[in-house]
């Protein structure tokens, strides 16, 4: 099973824009007001990405020249960094790839791409964490990402904000075995890309849309389309699961 990231490099939703904010309702908030933060790995740096009310109202506000931003924060995150240390930023190649194989055909597959990290909530010193935020279909699927797959999972979505400073596309077919752990039973995990990214913000969906149940009981997705959306599901929910 490949857990597709959530890059750097989620009850009812009111009207989202994708390219300036999110905006929704966190279902079942119960921690009053609250930030959505990142921390740097090395300097320990807080940087705040958006906030939650108390009655559960989110907003993460979308930067137009994110990039940059990304950057001067890695700028500072690498002066702090251990000796031997190097920086990289990952592509539209490296994001939508297939393990070893050269399935996936790219445009542009050499354009950086960046992201919002995952979605750390805390309250507003940084000193009290209250878990990740997801941007699902449901909070089962919420739960097999805080779990990197160690929980069952059945068909819905996630959804991945991405930037990328000029247009690119991803689209293949990559087919993986994987054992499932149980002794030598093994199921082919597809993943089908159709993604066609415009400059600035996108809305990337991995929707699983076909399940491998084990002889244990355990589920694993078998078949997962990746696609640029237009706009926000309206059935998305944000759901905040606690460490």
């Amino acid at each position: 099973m490949k857990l597709l990231p959530l890059t750097f490099g989620l009850m009812f939703c009111l009207g989202i824009s994708a390219q300036t904010s999110l905006l929704g309702n966190v279902i079942n908030w119960t921690h009053g007001e609250a930030v959505i933060a990142h921390f740097g790995m090395f300097n320990g740096e807080m940087t705040e990405m958006g906030t939650i009310s108390p009655d559960g109202t989110l907003n993460i506000p979308l930067d137009p020249d994110y990039f940059t931003s990304i950057k001067k924060l890695a700028e500072k995150e690498a002066a702090e960094a251990p000796e031997g240390w190097s920086m990289s930023y990952r592509t539209i190649a490296s994001t939508f790839s297939c393990m070893f194989e050269e399935n996936i055909t790219t445009s542009n597959g050499e354009a950086i791409v960046s992201g919002l990290p995952e979605l750390l909530i805390t309250d507003k010193s940084g000193q009290t964490e209250y878990g990740y935020l997801y941007a699902v279909s449901s909070p089962e699927v919420a739960w097999w990402l805080k779990t990197y797959g160690e929980k069952g999972i059945s068909p819905g979505y996630y959804l991945s904000w991405i930037y990328i400073e000029s247009p690119a596309a991803a689209t293949g077919e990559c087919k993986i075995p994987t054992y499932t752990g149980n002794g030598e039973e093994m199921y082919e995990d597809t993943l089908l890309f159709d993604v066609k990214l415009e400059k600035g913000w996108n809305v990337v969906k991995y929707e699983i849309t076909e399940i491998f149940t084990s002889q244990t009981g355990k589920t694993y997705p078998s078949k997962t389309l990746v696609s640029r959306l237009p706009e926000v599901p309206d059935d998305l929910q944000w759901h905040a699961i606690g460490n």
